[in-house]
């Protein structure tokens, strides 16, 4: 039987490999790139203890998750001349090229969707990473450019399993306001927003309506006839594994912005 060749390595560059979004992107995107002969070499490429070794790994290209802000990781990559994809959410000036969601825009159309369901009173819950951010700032501006009246805004640093987002929604009862509206950056926040209001007697959507942000489908398995914006991560994780090919092969130059449109799913909850 003969041997393979060898393959190339591309670096993986992600703050954390075990959210949904980012697992279902990195898992399309190396299906696609194997036949090609690459793979993704994933470490904490970021970590100041680790940065050194990327030189000697000597990817042919990087996959990064997220925006490339740290400057010390982006000397070093700009330093190894490869070809940088940026995914999710891009860094205001990209080292290379990026395939992102256009997430203020997500939150413009949410804060859009209630005003046109006629909620008066919203209300804001979100996670802190720089794509959440984005949906927030999008929904908050347009919120208040729409009429609404945004009564709480809860920024929660870490969410990661849906105790996370219970506390999330616990703190925006402690506020003590009164709304009729929720939007969530992501499904995982709306889904505990939902399941806290059903364990206070609060029916969805007569008594408060909950939006959600989905990016890996998983929107309808975490609440039946949860409202949902979102955007597919397999999708996108193919589509910067072709950008990457793309530059690899020299058939695109540096400077490509791809942007993946968000889909509006109205169900039950809104």
């Amino acid at each position: 039987m003969p041997s393979l060749p060898p393959l190339s390595p591309i670096a993986l560059i992600a703050p954390r490999l075990d959210s949904g979004p980012a697992a279902q992107a990195t898992q399309a995107c190396s299906e696609l790139l194997a036949p090609a002969g690459y793979y993704l070499a994933a470490a904490p490429w970021q970590d100041a203890r680790t940065l050194p070794l990327l030189a000697e790994l000597r990817p042919a290209a990087a996959l990064i998750i997220g925006p490339l802000d740290d400057s010390g990781l982006r000397a070093a990559l700009a330093a190894l001349e490869i070809p940088v994809v940026e995914t999710w959410s891009a860094s205001a000036q990209a080292l290379d090229s990026a395939v992102v969601i256009d997430n203020a825009e997500a939150g413009r159309m949410a804060a859009r969707h209630l005003a046109e369901k006629r909620h008066a009173l919203v209300a804001c819950i979100s996670a802190d990473n720089p794509w959440e951010r984005a949906r927030r700032e999008g929904f908050i501006s347009s919120a208040a450019a729409l009429g609404l009246e945004q009564v709480a805004d809860i920024v929660q640093p870490e969410v990661q399993h849906m105790n996370d987002g219970r506390m999330a929604f616990l703190r925006l009862l402690a506020t003590n306001t009164i709304f009729d509206a929720v939007f969530c950056t992501s499904d995982l926040l709306a889904a505990a927003a939902v399941s806290e209001a059903h364990n206070r007697d609060l029916h969805v959507p007569q008594d408060l309506a909950v939006l959600g942000f989905t990016d890996d489908g998983s929107a309808a398995q975490w609440v039946q006839g949860l409202t949902t914006l979102g955007v597919d991560a397999a999708a996108l994780g193919r589509r910067a594994g072709q950008l990457l090919l793309d530059r690899l092969q020299g058939e695109r130059g540096a400077g490509q912005h791809d942007m993946m449109d968000v889909v509006f799913q109205a169900r039950l909850s809104t």
